[in-house]
C-alpha cells in the first residue's frame, strides 16, 4: 500500500485553494481603488479653481468635469458588478479552503459543490477524487491495523472473518467469504454479513472435488455456483502455500481500482490471520493433546485435575483412575509397534465409549490412561465405572487380522477424601493400581491408608499359593453331615484347608478372593475332585457307607463357559459316580450372568449331580429363586440357626422356609448347628440335614473315615439320641 505524507498534503490543497482567489481578489480592489481615485481628484482641482475664480478651461471644464464624474460613476459601479461577479466565481475555492481545514481535523465526509459550472470545476472534481481516495485509504489502513491487532492477540477466527467483512461493506457490489477449513475434507463454509451478524453457510456441491480446489479458477467455479453469474474479483486465500478459500465480490457493478486493491489487502490479512490460526491450533494440539489417540495428555490432564479439585472444596467429590492395560507388552513384542499402536487407538475408543460425558480421559504415555470422574457420591458409583471399563476392554480386539486380548488393572483415588494435590492423588491411585495388578489381572482396587502393607501380604499369599497347588499343598477336609431322619452320617461337605510352611494356617476367607483375582480358583477344582475321588476309595475299602460329597463351586469357576463339561470329564477320568457329588453354590452367583450359571448348573444337574443353594437367606434369595432355578437342596445360613435358642421370630421363619422348600421338593440342610436345642427345634420343623460343631468339626480323610466308621458301626439312632441328650 503506498505511503503518503498527510499534512504535507494538506498544507499544498490549503495553498492551492487560497492563494489564486485572494491575490485577484486584491488586484481587482486595488484597480478599482485607482480607478475611482484618479476622477475624484481631478474633480477636487477643478472645484479649487472655480473658487479661486481661475477660468482657464472655461465651459470645457465644467463639461469635462461632469464627464469625468459620470465615468468616475460608471466605473465604481462596473466594479462592483465586477466584483461580486468574482466572488461568486471564486465561492468553490472558498469552499474549498473550509473543506481542506476538514480535512486538517480529520474529517473526510465533506465533498465540494459541484452543481455550477465555473472556471475551477475541474480542481473541484480532481479535489473531491483526491479526498475521496484519501478517506479510502485512511479507512483501509485502519480495518488492516485493526485486523493484524486480531491477529496478534491471537483472536477466534470468527471474530476475524466478522471484521474482514465488516471493513469490506464500503465496497460496493456483494461480499461472500469461501473457506474450506479442512483440507481433508471437500466441504465449504460461505461468509456474509446481514447488518452486523456473520452468517455461516455450507456448500454441498457433487462435483466439487480436491482436484478442483486446487486453484482460483476452482474456487471461481464454485463463487458463480454460489453466488451468481456477476462475480467481479475472486482472490484467493492462501495458507502454507495452499489455496485454502477465496475473497469474492459480486453483483450489479463491478468495483473500483481502488476497492480492488482494498480487497486484495483483505484477503491478504486472511491467509496470514487463518495462518497464525492454524500455527497456534497445532502449537496448543501439540503442547496439550496425544498425537496417536487424540486425548489429553498429562500437562493437560493435571490442568484439568486441578481444576475439579478446586470444585471439591464445595463439597463436590471426584475420583482419579490410574488405568494400565495388563500384557500390552506381548503384543508389542510380537506383532510390532504399528500393531501396537493401532491397538492403543481402539482402547481409546472403547474408554470414550464407556464413560461418561462429563469425564475426563488422558493418555498418560505408553499404555497408561487417566480418568477423572466428577460427582462421585459413593465407591459403588466407581466400582460399576470401574465394571464397566474393565468389560469393554477385554473383549477381543482384532488387528491386522490377528486377535488379541488385554485386560486393565486400574487403580482409584478419592478427592478430597485421599488427598487436594494433584501429584498425591496420582500417586496414590497409581499405587492403587499396582494393588489390582499384583491381586490379579482385569481388577481395580481403591486407596487405602493400609495400601502398601495389604499390597505386600496379598502378593506374598499369592505368591505361596501357587507353590502349594504345584506341590499339592492343599488340603480338603470334611465336615459331616447329619440325616435328622434316621440319625446316620452318610454325607459331607468337602472344605479347602492350607497351612503354609512361612504363613501358617491360612483360612479360605483370606486365600479363595485372592485365588478368585488371580484365577488360580480353576485350579481348585482338580484339588476337590482329586482328593474326594480318594476319600470315596478309601470309604469303600474301609467298608463304611459314604453317599455323596458336596463341592463347593466359586462365582468365578461358574461365569466360566466350559466349567460343567470341565468338572464332569474330571469325574469320568477318576471313575466317580456323578450322583455321589453335590455342587454347593452361593446366591451371589445368580446376580450377575444368571444365564450362564443357569446353563452350566443345567448340564451338571441332567448328569445326575445334585445342586444345593448354600448361605440361602442372607443375599439375593426369594421364593422364585427355589422354584425357577435348578436346585435340589437348600442349605439354610447360620445366622437363621443361631437366633432359634432366643428368637420365636427365627423359630418360625426358621420353620416356614423348610416347609416351603419341602413343598417344592427340595432337601433342606441347616448350616452351624451347635448346640442341642438348636437341633430339637430343627428336628421338630422337619429339617432333613444338620451340619455344624454339634455333630462335628471338619475333619482330615483319615479321621473323616473313622468318625464314619463310628457312627455307622453302632446303632445311628442311638448316636441321635446321644447328640440331642
Amino acid at each position: 500500500m503506498p505511503r503518503f505524507n498527510e499534512s504535507e498534503s494538506i498544507r499544498k490543497i490549503e495553498v492551492m485553494a487560497s492563494n489564486p482567489g485572494n491575490q485577484l481578489e486584491r488586484r481587482l480592489l486595488t484597480l478599482l481603488a485607482v480607478t475611482t481615485l484618479v476622477p475624484l481628484a481631478a474633480l477636487a482641482y477643478l472645484s479649487y479653481e472655480n473658487a479661486a475664480g481661475i477660468l482657464i478651461f472655461g465651459s470645457v471644464s465644467r463639461y469635462s468635469l461632469v464627464f469625468s464624474s459620470a465615468g468616475g460613476l460608471t466605473l465604481l459601479a462596473s466594479c462592483i458588478a465586477v466584483t461580486r461577479l468574482l466572488r461568486r466565481k471564486f465561492k468553490l475555492i472558498a469552499d474549498l479552503e473550509e473543506v481542506v481545514h476538514m480535512l486538517a481535523r480529520g474529517d473526510y465526509s465533506r465533498r465540494l459543490d459541484l452543481t455550477s459550472s465555473s472556471e475551477f470545476s475541474s480542481l473541484g472534481r480532481a479535489f473531491n477524487e483526491m479526498t475521496e481516495q484519501l478517506e479510502h485509504t485512511l479507512k483501509s489502513s485502519q480495518s488492516v491495523a485493526d485486523i493484524d491487532r486480531l491477529i496478534l492477540s491471537s483472536a477466534d477466527l470468527d471474530i476475524v472473518l466478522r471484521k474482514v467483512l465488516l471493513s469490506a461493506r464500503s465496497i460496493r457490489g456483494e461480499i461472500t467469504l469461501i473457506l474450506r477449513h479442512d483440507m481433508a475434507s471437500n466441504a465449504l463454509t460461505t461468509y456474509r454479513m446481514d447488518n452486523r451478524r456473520l452468517i455461516k453457510g455450507t456448500i454441498g456441491l457433487r462435483e466439487v472435488s480436491d482436484d478442483s480446489l486446487r486453484d482460483v479458477d476452482g474456487y471461481e467455479r464454485v463463487a458463480a455456483r454460489v453466488c451468481g453469474e456477476n462475480v467481479w474479483v475472486c482472490l484467493p486465500i492462501e495458507t502454507e502455500g495452499v489455496i485454502s478459500g477465496a475473497l469474492v465480490a459480486s453483483g450489479d457493478s463491478a468495483p473500483k481500482a481502488a476497492e480492488v486493491q482494498q480487497l486484495g489487502e483483505l484477503s491478504d490479512r486472511l491467509s496470514v490471520a487463518i495462518t497464525n490460526i492454524q500455527r497456534s491450533d497445532s502449537l496448543y494440539q501439540k503442547a496439550h493433546f496425544d498425537d496417536l489417540t487424540g486425548l489429553i495428555n498429562r500437562n493437560a490432564f493435571e490442568d484439568r485435575l486441578r481444576e475439579q479439585i478446586s470444585r471439591s472444596w464445595r463439597g463436590e467429590k471426584g475420583a482419579v483412575m490410574f488405568i494400565d492395560l495388563d500384557d500390552f507388552k506381548k503384543v508389542n513384542d510380537s506383532e510390532g509397534h504399528k500393531a501396537g499402536d493401532r491397538l492403543l487407538i481402539e482402547i481409546s475408543k472403547r474408554l470414550g465409549a464407556a464413560l461418561r460425558e462429563v469425564d475426563t480421559i488422558a493418555r498418560l504415555g505408553g499404555d497408561e490412561f487417566a480418568v477423572i470422574v466428577p460427582g462421585c457420591d459413593d465407591e459403588k458409583s466407581v466400582s460399576r465405572l470401574c465394571e464397566r471399563i474393565i468389560k469393554s476392554l477385554t473383549r477381543p480386539i482384532i488387528v491386522d487380522r490377528m486377535e488379541h486380548t488385554v485386560g486393565a488393572s486400574i487403580g482409584v483415588a478419592i478427592f478430597p477424601d485421599d488427598g487436594h494435590a494433584v501429584e498425591e492423588l496420582i500417586m496414590k491411585a497409581d499405587s492403587a493400581m499396582y494393588r489390582a495388578k499384583e491381586t490379579g489381572r482385569a481388577r481395580f482396587a481403591f486407596f487405602d491408608d493400609t495400601l502398601n502393607e495389604a499390597n505386600r501380604y496379598r502378593v506374598r499369599v499369592e505368591s505361596r499359593l501357587r507353590r502349594a497347588i504345584k506341590r499339592g499343598e492343599l488340603e480338603l477336609h470334611f465336615q459331616p453331615k447329619l440325616d435328622l431322619n434316621t440319625g446316620a452320617v452318610e454325607s459331607a461337605e468337602a472344605l479347602l484347608r492350607w497351612t503354609d510352611d512361612e504363613l501358617g494356617v491360612v483360612v479360605p476367607d483370606t486365600f479363595v478372593p485372592i485365588a478368585e483375582e488371580t484365577n488360580l480358583i480353576h485350579e481348585f477344582t482338580a484339588v476337590q475332585v482329586d482328593q474326594t475321588a480318594r476319600l470315596i476309595t478309601a470309604a469303600d475299602a474301609a467298608g463304611v457307607k459314604l453317599d455323596h460329597i458336596a463341592i463347593n463351586a466359586s462365582a468365578k469357576q461358574l461365569m466360566t463357559e466350559g466349567f460343567s463339561l470341565s468338572l464332569l470329564s474330571m469325574l469320568d477320568r477318576r471313575n466317580l459316580p456323578h450322583d455321589h457329588i453335590e455342587i454347593e453354590v452361593t446366591e451371589s452367583v445368580f446376580a450377575r450372568d444368571t444365564q450362564l450359571v443357569v446353563r452350566e448348573l443345567e448340564i451338571l444337574q441332567s448328569a445326575g449331580i445334585r445342586i444345593a443353594l448354600d448361605d440361602f437367606g442372607t443375599g439375593y434369595s426369594s421364593l422364585n429363586m427355589l422354584r425357577e432355578l435348578p436346585l435340589d437342596v437348600v442349605k439354610i445360613d447360620r445366622s437363621f440357626i443361631t437366633e432359634l435358642e432366643t428368637s420365636d421370630q427365627a423359630r418360625i421363619l426358621v420353620q416356614h422356609l423348610i416347609s416351603i422348600a419341602a413343598t417344592l421338593g427340595k432337601q433342606v440342610v441347616a448350616e452351624g448347628v451347635e448346640t442341642e436345642v438348636q437341633l430339637q427345634h430343627l428336628i421338630n420343623a422337619n429339617c432333613h440335614y444338620a451340619q455344624g460343631y454339634l455333630i462335628s468339626k471338619a475333619k482330615p480323610p483319615d479321621e473323616f473315615i473313622k468318625l464314619l466308621a463310628n457312627w455307622q458301626g453302632e446303632d445311628s439312632t442311638q448316636h441321635l439320641k446321644l447328640v440331642v441328650t
